[in-house]
């Protein structure tokens, strides 16, 4: 059974490159959507592997730019490649171009929001130092390369820390430990603290779980069996420490600060979420007090580097010395 075409098609003539993550595929495109396009080389690739795909629109010199699922592959032949995340002034130069070819209506060439549009793929950030290495080509077409290092995780992608300041919409080769690698694309650039270095936040399109990290939602209700437990909350700051084991089994340890304090528990400021249930131990330097816990509710906090924790003693019924009031229409955390 043929796929249904979702958006019209235009003959075209131009030179293609699709890069993989180890091979390059170099040929000619036969034909074209807003969707993707077909292209002819003896250099197929693996179907299913992501590609970042460069072509010039005829008659502009400035070329496309785009990353691609390969997603039909005649071996030595053709390969059918999905656009993932258009331009939207691509789209046009495009739709322009089909317009041109077949005069279809501008409805047909209705431009779509790219994958991810709808602003729905969203899950807590881990604060973590990442060394990678990002692949480029410039404007001119030139490859560039530069080691990275990421200060926040997130599902679907990272904050990175760079010295090249480079373009929103700019796709790349990102290389992690262990050999793990995917396409991304900048989504924004800003001046870093450090003198000379650039954030810079991108997009990984392709990999699910690229990280290979258990991130959990933004805000994840605490369980309902812990209603019972309450008490007045008091608004208080103390600096504290968090131990606990990582995904990978190794002992993480980072400080952290009280926000609200409870007969039960705390509401913590914390650079780094946790998912809900997990175990920890929190210790108070200042009088060596220690008692175990576990996470509740995990919330993004005010700053991007932060999110708010809020924890559970798992036996310590009088941890912080305080004598709470009860308050039966307050959760504790």
């Amino acid at each position: 059974m043929k796929e249904k075409r979702q958006t019209s098609r235009a003959p075209i003539l131009t030179q293609v490159e699709a890069q993989g993550d180890s091979a390059t595929a170099l040929g000619h495109a036969r034909d074209i959507s807003l969707g993707g396009m077909l292209i002819e080389t003896p250099e197929t690739l693996t179907e299913g592997a992501t590609v970042i795909v460069r072509f010039f629109m005829p008659p502009d010199r400035k070329p496309i730019q785009v990353a691609g699922r390969i997603v039909r592959v005649r071996e030595g032949k053709t390969m059918g490649i999905a656009f993932m995340g258009l331009r939207e002034s691509d789209q046009k130069r495009v739709a322009e171009y089909i317009k041109g070819i077949q005069k279809v209506s501008e409805e047909l060439l209705a431009l779509q929001p790219g994958p991810g549009a709808d602003g729905h793929r969203r899950s807590a950030r881990i604060h973590r130092r990442v060394p990678v290495q990002l692949s480029w080509q410039d404007e001119d077409g030139r490859a560039q390369q530069e080691a990275g290092e990421t200060q926040l995780l997130s599902k679907h992608g990272a904050l990175l820390l760079t010295f090249s300041e480079l373009q929103p919409g700019q796709l790349m080769r990102l290389v992690a430990p262990e050999g793990r690698n995917a396409v991304a694309r900048v989504v924004w650039v800003k001046p870093a603290q450090m003198v000379g270095r650039m954030e810079v936040g991108i997009e990984i399109l392709g990999a699910e779980d690229f990280w290979g990290v258990e991130f959990v939602p933004y805000r994840a209700a605490y369980a309902g069996k812990r209603d019972r437990r309450r008490s007045a909350r008091l608004p208080q700051k103390i600096p504290v420490v968090l131990s606990w084991t990582d995904e990978h089994g190794r002992q993480r340890e980072e400080g952290a600060e009280t926000i609200l304090l409870s007969q039960y528990g705390t509401l913590l400021k914390a650079p780094m979420a946790l998912p809900v249930e997990h175990r920890l131990y929190l210790r108070v330097p200042e009088n060596k007090q220690e008692a175990e816990a576990e996470v509740i509710w995990v919330q993004e906090g005010e700053a991007p580097e932060q999110v708010e924790l809020g924890i559970e003693f798992v036996a310590a019924e009088n941890f912080w010395g305080i004598d709470f009031p009860a308050d039966e229409d307050s959760p504790a955390r």
